[in-house]
């Protein structure tokens, strides 16, 4: 029987991976200075945790930035073609921290278009989802050309002999990105990379970079310089608070130990000037001797019973390849000191294994056995899951809206009820930065601090019948020895196996309308609660535009066919009644908008299937 099976997409906002042009301001420039006319970039990508991916690796080509007014793109990047990896980014692993590709410099002036171009060979692809199964290359379809176009709005101006930046999300959340269907008996995993202008954190100092490997040149005082395998310049400060770890000695080191000639692997972060630190350096006379994998990566998975926890990280040596991501487990004891974003004290011991869990990102300190954990850094940690209630203080998340009833015999199947995590929003005045604020998923310009306008759009969601899913950036509260959440992002809603009852009509002024029902998303087990009524607007126009995709399913030839996106002016034909010669239904998901009185379903994605 043809069925679609499942959308395998993350799920929660916090899934993405940003694209972000850095300035160097000095830092990760090369030797030579900026000539006049021209600006300086740091050229980086970032990402966040997926619970549905162990690796999403892809090979990044090149990067170029399109003038205002011009349709020529100039390239900034390009990876290395003599190394293999020089381009390898897996998107699933670099959660909180970004991957430094390299510096650049660019002409004077205003840039309205990034461009970016990826191997669309599956076979250069590395997707590997949370059981550990690795998707055959031969299931997996990339849609376009390889070339993802993102249009910078603001546009991106770089001033003569300054600094710009820029930050743009490769989304992985979005209900496009990765999408696998079975449809007459075959799978196909579709890859249509989603990319958004996103703005930059307010404090440029928490944004960490992670390692970069590369030969030793121009040790100095206050620094020293790399050259990594793309021949990309790479200039860090240090100061005293710098780890050094001699791989040859197997023992501290120092900066006087870091002579030209060496291989380092460095663990920094962007200074407020735009300069490069060095938080953590590992250094030896052979790439080879340096650490098979270091303490830095995804939490995956938490061991209370064995004050334990599993990193899953990177192997960093010279025969590193897309496979190198692999899970390590790290012991804590009475002695170890956690503390979060570097310099906020949470406190010792193995009772902070509760305030860790799944996506939390961690840099570790080992002991001389490098077995246990002396001190853990928690780089990021975050929440998501269900809303189950929200009040002027606090937010719950749970999956007991999932719940399913009881069985004969009082057995449960499926989801079991796992509310409970109450997080209050984080309001310190001395620390605006991390104010509490929530948005839409897509719309962080958008972002509202009112409590009783999220609890408007959640009422209205629980009162459609739809669960509201979320994701929560936390931060650690030394007053009450707590997470508190300072970020609160909703995501789209998917309505269960929708079927369309009105046909779209374009109603002017960037927007239409069609009907749809759905069933309830609560339980997919119940098919007596008849199917919900909802009128659906697409939007064609303004900041978050409606994704239309098709995708069709011809049982003669066994192939599929893929549209995306459906242009705005071919809407009105697609979404229709669907006619009783095929099996057809669509995944809709929508978000809230507020109207003044109350609250409109808009679609963000919608995807057609049709099997024929």
């Amino acid at each position: 029987m043809d069925m679609i099976r499942s959308l395998r997409t993350a799920a929660f906002a916090g899934a993405v991976a940003t694209l972000a042009l850095l300035v160097g301001c000095g830092g990760g420039a090369s030797s030579s200075a900026a000539p006049s006319g021209n600006g300086t970039v740091n050229l980086a990508i970032t990402d966040a945790p997926s619970d549905n991916w162990q690796q999403l690796s892809v090979v990044l080509e090149s990067a170029s930035l399109v003038p205002q007014g011009s349709s020529t793109p100039v390239p900034v990047w390009t990876a290395s073609t003599t190394n293999p990896n020089a381009g390898v980014v897996n998107l699933v692993d670099l959660n909180s921290v970004a991957t430094l590709l390299g510096t650049v410099t660019v002409a004077t002036g205003t840039y309205s278009q990034l461009q970016l171009v990826i191997n669309t060979d599956p076979s250069t692809m590395t997707l590997v989802d949370d059981n550990g199964n690795t998707i055959p290359a031969a299931d997996i379809t990339v849609k376009g050309n390889g070339t993802i176009k993102v249009d910078l709005s603001p546009a991106l101006v770089v001033p003569a002999s300054g600094t710009a930046t820029l930050q743009a999300d490769f989304n992985l959340a979005d209900p496009l990105s990765i999408v696998e269907t079975t449809l007459g008996g075959a799978t196909q995993v579709v890859l249509d990379l989603q990319v958004r202008h996103k703005a930059v954190p307010v404090n440029l100092r928490s944004l960490q970079f992670a390692r970069k490997l590369g030969l030793v040149s121009a040790p100095t005082a206050t620094g020293f310089t790399i050259t990594d395998n793309s021949s990309n310049f790479f200039t860090y400060i240090v100061d005293a608070n710098t780890i050094y770890f001699d791989a040859d000695a197997k023992a501290a080191g120092t900066l006087a130990g870091l002579t030209a000639g060496k291989y380092a692997l460095v663990a920094s972060n962007l200074n407020a000037d735009g300069t490069l630190y060095a938080r953590r350096v590992w250094y030896a006379a052979s790439a080879a001797t340096l650490p098979v994998w270091t303490p830095e990566g995804l939490v995956r998975r938490v061991h209370p019973d064995m004050d334990s926890f599993t990193i899953y990280t990177k192997n960093t040596n010279a025969t590193n390849t897309q496979h190198a991501w692999v899970p390590q487990q790290v012991l804590v004891d009475a002695h170890t000191a956690w503390t979060f974003h570097d310099t906020v004290i949470m406190g010792t011991g193995t009772g902070f294994l509760a305030d860790l869990w799944r996506g939390c990102r961690v840099d570790v300190q080992l002991n001389a056995a490098g077995t246990t954990a002396t001190s853990v850094n928690i780089q990021s940690a975050y929440d998501e899951g269900f809303i189950g209630a929200t009040s002027a203080t606090s937010v719950t998340f749970g999956w007991s809206a999932m719940a399913p009833p009881p069985m004969a015999g009082g057995v449960t199947c499926g989801i079991n009820d796992m509310s409970g995590r109450t997080w209050s929003y984080y309001q310190n005045p001395a620390d605006p930065s991390n104010a509490f604020s929530w948005w839409y998923f897509g719309l962080p310009s958008g972002a509202d601090s009112a409590p009783a306008d999220l609890t408007s759009v959640v009422t209205a969601a629980k009162g459609a019948k739809l669960p509201v899913t979320a994701s929560a950036s936390l931060f650690w509260d030394t007053v009450s020895s707590s997470w508190q959440v300072y970020q609160l992002v909703l995501e789209p809603e998917r309505l269960r196996t929708s079927i369309i009852t009105t046909g779209y009509k374009d109603g002017g002024s960037g927007s239409g309308t069609m009907g749809v029902t759905c069933l309830s998303p609560f339980n997919d087990w119940d098919t007596a609660t008849p199917p919900t009524a909802m009128t659906v607007t697409l939007d064609y126009t303004g900041d978050l535009q409606t994704l239309v995709e098709s995708a069709t399913w011809t049982q003669a030839s066994r192939t599929f066919t893929f549209i995306a996106p459906v242009p705005a002016s071919d809407w009105a034909t697609l979404l229709q009644p669907a006619a009783t010669a095929t099996m057809s239904f669509d995944q809709v998901w929508v978000r809230p908008v507020l109207n003044g009185t109350g609250i409109d379903w808009h679609a963000y994605t919608v995807q057609q299937f049709t099997a024929q």
